[in-house]
């Protein structure tokens, strides 16, 4: 008897064992999505739009959207993983996430000019925090220059600055690029964003 229950013990184990396999959901890379409708999926990725329970994220080779209600406290730049199902929703594919987590948070970590400037599609469109120097103050803008003054990035700001000339700061904006000037800007344009003393 004690061998019966041992062996149906077993039995039981491997059977949950190779059902775990069934059970897990998929990883597929962005852009591959369209290969799992209907199935659950986990994805990562970086916000890179945000529409009302939308989210847009991107691996850096495709984009995907994510229908989420509680995204309040997901932002531009934000690494996230998702959890859920992939469906319809209009004529596109989405996520309905049932879970979405965020890794790690776009002003967690500081990018500095130089690293910006030659990787800019990274970046475009999202929440940034650079660290630089002050090199002149304007009304309504001031620029940030690199320690070598090779780089250089107009910075909008609607508050006054309280920092003068050659002073290293960080800030936290919107990175941009304006085809009437053919140039990148950085905008400081939400309440997350601003401007600060590097410690």
């Amino acid at each position: 008897m004690r061998k019966l229950n041992f062996l149906i013990a077993i039995a039981g184990i491997i059977f949950l064992y190779f059902l775990s396999f069934f059970s897990h959901p998929y990883t597929p890379n962005l852009k591959d999505l369209w290969k799992y409708e209907g199935k659950e999926v986990i994805v990562r990725g970086v916000v890179k739009n945000r529409m009302g329970e939308l989210l847009e994220i991107s691996d850096g080779k495709a984009r995907a959207v994510i229908f989420f209600e509680d995204n309040e406290n997901i932002e531009y730049g934000d690494e996230i993983e998702a959890r859920g199902k992939v469906g319809e929703y209009g004529d596109e594919l989405v996520i309905y996430a049932e879970r979405v987590r965020v890794i790690s948070k776009w002003n967690s970590s500081i990018v500095s000019l130089p690293y910006l400037a030659e990787n800019f599609e990274e970046f475009l469109g999202m929440n940034v925090n650079v660290t630089g120097h002050i090199h002149a103050i304007y009304s309504g803008y001031f620029y940030l220059t690199d320690e070598y003054n090779e780089y250089k990035i107009r910075v909008f700001c609607n508050e006054s600055i309280p920092f003068e000339k050659y002073e290293k700061v960080w800030v936290k904006a919107l990175f941009d690029y304006s085809p009437k000037t053919l140039s990148f800007y950085l905008k400081i344009c939400q309440p997350c964003h601003g401007v600060g003393k590097y410690a």
